[in-house]
């Protein structure tokens, strides 16, 4: 992946938020691992190219922090490195909490056709969430929630069984939950956030190229260009 050049002030207000927004996080910090105050990996390096930014800390004391927004994506994360071989392995502490869905009752709404809400834990309704309804026959149907209430076709008359709420750059998976669809009321879901945000790096690992790395995980590779020296 190849790296274009962008100003350091901005680089450096990056790395600024990433400390900051580590403590919301659901648990403790993570206790640092022993890593050689002298390993020349120790640093700031960062990646831009697009409309991605991201940047990554190696601290002496055996912790980093990493964060990078591309589009309408946002994410961090902090843990532990150690150095093995000629890799960098990385390991999340504490383990971040994926978000989680549950069903919050049934509301009256008289006159209107069966509904479905997903709502933020402010009461607001969440938007860019993808939504799958199984039904007691055939295919299932796939969907999308605007950020507003969601009701079946006009024309839909199998009877649903389950929905399923999802958002795989965020981790949002509720998994199948029952759903019984009746006219006149609304179904509502709610979302608990946990970690909303934070990725989990344990089994990632940079590769060294130069005074620069490779990161390596399963989404794919982005490579990092050191800016402390």
């Amino acid at each position: 992946m190849l790296i274009s050049p962008f100003g350091r002030s901005v680089v450096l207000c990056f790395f600024a938020s990433l400390v900051p927004a580590a403590p919301a996080l659901a648990q403790e910090p993570p206790e640092a691992a022993p890593a050689p105050a002298a390993d020349p990996a120790v640093g700031d390096y960062a990646a831009a190219e697009m409309e991605l930014v991201a940047g990554l800390r190696l601290n002496p004391d055996g912790t980093f922090q990493y964060g990078l927004s591309v589009g309408s994506l946002d994410e961090q994360a902090q843990g532990n490195w150690q150095r093995v071989g000629t890799r960098i392995e990385l390991t999340s502490e504490p383990k971040p909490v994926p978000p989680a869905i549950s069903a919050d009752g049934i509301k009256a709404a008289p006159g209107q056709p069966f509904a479905i809400r997903l709502l933020a834990p402010n009461g607001q309704d969440v938007p860019a969430i993808d939504l799958r309804i199984d039904f007691d026959t055939g295919e299932p149907l796939i969907s999308y929630l605007a950020g507003g209430p969601w009701s079946l076709p006009l024309d839909e008359k199998r009877q649903p069984r389950s929905v399923t709420f999802s958002k795989p750059a965020y981790h949002i998976d509720s998994g199948p939950l029952p759903l019984r669809a009746t006219d006149g009321t609304v179904a509502v879901f709610r979302l608990t956030p946990n970690d909303l945000g934070v990725v989990d790096l344990t089994g990632a690992y940079l590769e060294q190229d130069g005074e620069d790395f490779v990161l390596r995980r399963s989404e794919g590779l982005l490579a990092f260009r050191r800016i402390d020296r």
